[in-house]
């Protein structure tokens, strides 16, 4: 009778274990396929294309990338397998996702108890966080599952009263390696974790010392040879250059996202760490490994955000994905060894029914992750060419256009002209200048600035349709009157006599929200002498003081207008994250040649990013 209770409780722990597994993995693979490719996927298949190792090392790691080499040299050779099909790619990343699961349980049960590992491993299994990078062909997932591998073995060799075998000093070297070779946080986090080892040396029989050291120096040897590209890309190129510097509110908003920014989610996990002391449990002595578990996670935060403060902006959610499950992991550590099966697994049914629900309604991420930029547009593409027929022109904007072209060959649309980068607005105004089509679908992904917007709508000033996604957005335009117009006429007709440099400037309320609206303005200038450089010049201003807060222009340079010949200005841009109370629109004209000129019309336009466009990482 002894012996029943523990085979009981062993086999409700594995029950509950399975199910967890069993939920994280339908979580992660329900219609892999038809997640699509993201940006940041794309860039890493382009790189998969060159003919040898050796470049793609050079060129499509060292060179043009700012991650190790690890998970660009695995696609390489998987692209050749698969080619670029969705669900085969992704799915080496998706298993991983679901093994992490698995790896925090065991690591938390490892350091405290397997009530502690099945809570924690319930709280990663319904994350968006989690699930987001385990859906995508990026380095995060697989850098998390060789750093809890890593954990996993680091504790084989400290802790673990069994004997010490070759094997596990492999797993522990190949594991730092990987880690080292996937990613720079998961790199940090490895050296994070060998260095703490040497913390614990003071009561460790000398055998486990020389495994150790011998374990940590192997997977120093093994990362020697690449050295050099880590050189280069921290040392030489030095930097990321697009993310913003990190608010004081940075870890809250973290905290809140992987809590799927629901309330009740929230709420629950609030309730579920009071538990314990609710229910005074008796707390174990293992304080040490709880602040061991914590430093693993404030430290690379810390360095993080010191360093995107200090020198360049690195932090971004996707950073703290590897040290995260420790934190969760030490906020659940005082759940006690002997809790009742039964309550535990009350918990994490809580934990796992409230995230479920949070992620799949309250986030809608199966309706954001699922439908993203660069499929729709062409799914919408293909919608308007239907309907509208010979009747419609489109154009679409990507930082490289095969990112567009890629699901546009998927559908067998090929009607499209794509513009990226490198193309010149110009052009792109010239096309739409010629459309002799009543109506233009505009296709603009990867966060397009305004201009290529403002181009189409200077045309086509009357909106059909709007649809967003994550970072892109989707216009059908028409030339007629439908009584949707989308610009406000500000001035019309302004002569603008020889000798004035500055037009008369019109000022207007600047009632937005910062990351929630767009705005922009176009000058339609007609020249009445020779002119070579002309500029609008769009600021934000203080209303009482007329402090400018934003400057920005529209700067045509290399030009030369003659006299009669038109030329369209446009300025715009996504609000920034200010105040924007007390503020106002200052707009004019620079004529630096001060030659005479008519402002044949200058016109206001403003609309909404819509609730997807940032969708996927905020509220």
């Amino acid at each position: 009778m002894r012996h029943d209770k523990p085979i009981k409780r062993f086999d409700a722990c594995n029950v509950i274990l399975l199910i967890i597994i069993v939920i994280a993995s339908l979580l992660r693979l329900w219609r892999l396929g038809t997640v699509p490719f993201m940006h940041d996927e794309f860039s890493a298949l382009i790189r998969t294309g060159y003919d040898n190792l050796h470049d793609l090392i050079r060129e499509g790691v060292m060179l043009n990338d700012m991650h190790p080499a690890g998970v660009q040299v695995f696609l390489y050779f998987w692209v050749k397998l698969f080619g670029w099909n969705e669900f085969w790619l992704k799915l080496p990343f998706a298993l991983m996702g679901i093994e992490s699961v698995y790896l925090v349980y065991v690591v938390a049960k490892q350091w405290f108890n397997k009530n502690v590992g099945l809570l924690s491993a319930a709280l990663v299994s319904v994350s968006q966080l989690f699930m987001l990078y385990s859906q995508l062909i990026r380095p995060y997932t697989p850098g998390l599952f060789f750093i809890l591998l890593l954990v996993y073995f680091w504790n084989r060799i400290l802790f673990d009263e069994r004997r010490i075998t070759f094997w596990t000093c492999a797993g522990f070297a190949l594991s730092a390696f990987c880690a080292a070779e996937i990613q720079m946080f998961s790199m940090a986090q490895a050296g994070l974790i060998a260095l703490t080892g040497l913390f614990f040396f003071k009561n460790l029989e000398k055998n486990r010392i020389k495994a150790y050291l011998w374990s940590c120096v192997a997977a120093v040897i093994l990362y020697l040879p690449t050295l050099p590209i880590f050189y280069y890309q921290f040392f030489v190129e030095g930097g990321i250059g697009w993310l913003s510097a990190p608010k004081t509110s940075f870890i809250f908003t973290f905290l809140s996202y992987t809590l799927n920014g629901s309330d009740l989610m929230i709420f629950t996990i609030l309730i579920v760490l009071l538990l314990p002391f609710i229910l005074k449990m008796n707390h174990d002595k293992k304080n040490v490994i709880r602040i061991v578990s914590l430093l693993w996670f404030v430290i690379p935060f810390a360095i993080a955000y010191a360093y995107s403060m200090l020198r360049d902006p690195i932090l971004q959610y996707s950073t703290l994905i590897f040290s995260f499950p420790f934190l969760i992991i030490a906020a659940f550590s005082f759940f006690d060894e002997k809790t009742p099966i039964k309550t535990t697994g009350i918990v994490v049914s809580l934990v796992m029914l409230v995230g479920v629900a949070s992620l799949i309604f309250d986030r809608q991420y199966y309706q954001r992750a699922y439908h993203q930029g660069f499929d729709q547009v062409a799914v919408e593409m293909v919608k308007d060419e239907k309907q509208y027929s010979d009747n419609i022109s489109f154009v679409a904007y990507a930082s490289r256009s095969f990112m567009n072209e890629h699901y546009q060959k998927k559908l067998s649309f090929d009607n499209v002209i794509n513009f990226d980068q490198d193309s010149k607005t110009d052009d792109y105004q010239y096309f739409i200048k010629n459309c002799d089509k009543e109506y233009l679908g505009v296709g603009l992904t990867d966060h397009a600035n305004m201009d290529w917007e403002l181009e189409a709508v200077a045309e086509y000033p009357y909106l059909v349709d709007a649809k967003t996604w994550f970072t892109t957005r989707y216009l059908t335009l028409t030339k007629k009157d439908n009584g949707k117009p989308l610009l406000n006429v500000l001035k019309e007709n302004v002569k603008v006599e020889d000798g004035v440099e500055w037009t008369e400037a019109v000022y207007l309320p600047a009632d937005c929200k910062p990351k929630e609206d767009r705005v922009g303005f176009i000058a339609d200038i007609q020249a009445l002498d020779t002119i070579n450089r002309i500029i609008l010049v769009v600021e934000i201003i203080d209303s009482k003081t007329k402090e400018s807060i934003l400057w920005t222009a529209c700067d045509k340079k290399d030009i030369t207008l003659m006299p009669e010949e038109a030329i369209r200005l446009v300025d715009g841009f996504f609000i920034p994250d200010i105040d924007m109370n007390g503020r106002e629109f200052k707009v004019f004209v620079w004529n630096i040649d001060k030659k005479s000129l008519i402002i044949n019309k200058l016109s206001y336009y403003k609309a909404k990013n819509g609730p997807y466009f940032y969708g996927l990482y905020n509220p």
